[in-house]
């Protein structure tokens, strides 16, 4: 009985961690609209703001000792990104259209994957942290000057007092996020207790999807209106956005977990959906349900394989 009630309380409180990021999102997005930012300055801040969760989480996991939690919940939440939102939101909306262009693609994906080359040994110290941040903004002046200019087309006059109220409310959403993101860490230990599993495995099954759930969302409503450009952007950045994420955690404490069995699949599974992504990204300048499927059985593999590891 003691482990379902850990069960629901980590539940209740992932959602209550999506409805803070919702929170700062939305007033974010209020924001970016008023200064008419452009899509891919948008996006490249659309996927700082929803990577709080896992900053947040990763913090309290560090700080209590349990950075496999963290290591876990960023590499599998690149899994989740291109595996289940890429995925299933391709069966459900069939088909979007991609520039196929690969000069820009490539670079984020390698970058995303250095997080496995630098983990290799099982830690993640200041030297990689420092790297890990190195690359993240590197990445983004590349964008920059790929894209010419981060800037928009001026700024909208709206009243003063709903620019203060969007900022007052984003800034209370992350005290939430704060706030929440402690007691997940607390409810993970206790729930450790109880479940013999790694802090590395319950990182990537189940964090990745709870600290995920404002990309998630985000993924669903862009397609559902249509705006594939925006999705794509948002979720690209947002994987790309864990390198600094886990940067700043490397930098912030040294990490150590246990580079076995389970992150070995991790990391195999890991290359095979972003060079997958890749491939069809590129071919065709276009992704549809086919695609969507594949890449939805490769999460769901990855799931399988796990779970029969941890029986």
């Amino acid at each position: 009985m003691p482990i379902v009630l850990d069960v629901f309380k980590l539940f209740a409180l992932f959602t209550f961690l999506g409805i803070s990021a919702d929170l700062v999102v939305r007033n974010i997005k209020h924001i970016a609209a008023v200064l008419r930012i452009r899509l891919f300055a948008f996006g490249i801040l659309l996927g700082l703001v929803t990577t709080l969760p896992e900053l947040t989480v990763g913090i309290n996991a560090t700080l209590e000792g349990v950075a496999g939690l963290s290591v876990g919940n960023l590499l599998g939440g690149i899994i989740v990104l291109f595996g289940l939102v890429v995925g299933s939101s391709l069966i459900l909306n069939r088909k979007i259209s991609t520039d196929g262009n690969l000069k820009t693609l490539i670079p984020e994906i390698g970058i995303m994957f250095s997080l496995v080359l630098l983990g290799l040994d099982g830690k993640f110290g200041l030297l990689d942290g420092l790297l890990m941040i190195s690359l993240y903004f590197g990445l983004v002046y590349y964008l920059y000057r790929v894209n010419h200019s981060f800037a928009g087309g001026g700024v909208v006059m709206v009243e003063k007092n709903k620019i203060i109220k969007a900022i007052s409310l984003a800034v209370i959403g992350v005290v939430f996020l704060l706030l929440v993101s402690h007691w997940i860490v607390d409810a993970s230990l206790e729930l450790l207790e109880y479940w013999n599993v790694s802090r590395l495995v319950m990182g990537f099954l189940i964090f990745s999807i709870g600290t995920n759930l404002p990309e998630i969302s985000i993924a669903i409503t862009s397609w559902r209106k249509k705006n594939s450009e925006l999705s794509l952007s948002h979720i690209l950045s947002s994987a790309f956005t864990n390198v600094l994420a886990m940067g700043m955690l490397a930098a912030i404490k040294p990490m150590s977990f246990s580079a076995g069995p389970a992150f070995y699949i991790l990391s195999i599974f890991l290359a095979v959906i972003l060079i997958l992504f890749l491939f069809f990204y590129h071919s065709g300048k276009k992704m549809d349900r086919k695609e969507g499927v594949i890449l939805l059985a490769c999460y769901a593999l990855f799931l399988l394989v796990n779970f029969w590891l941890i029986k």
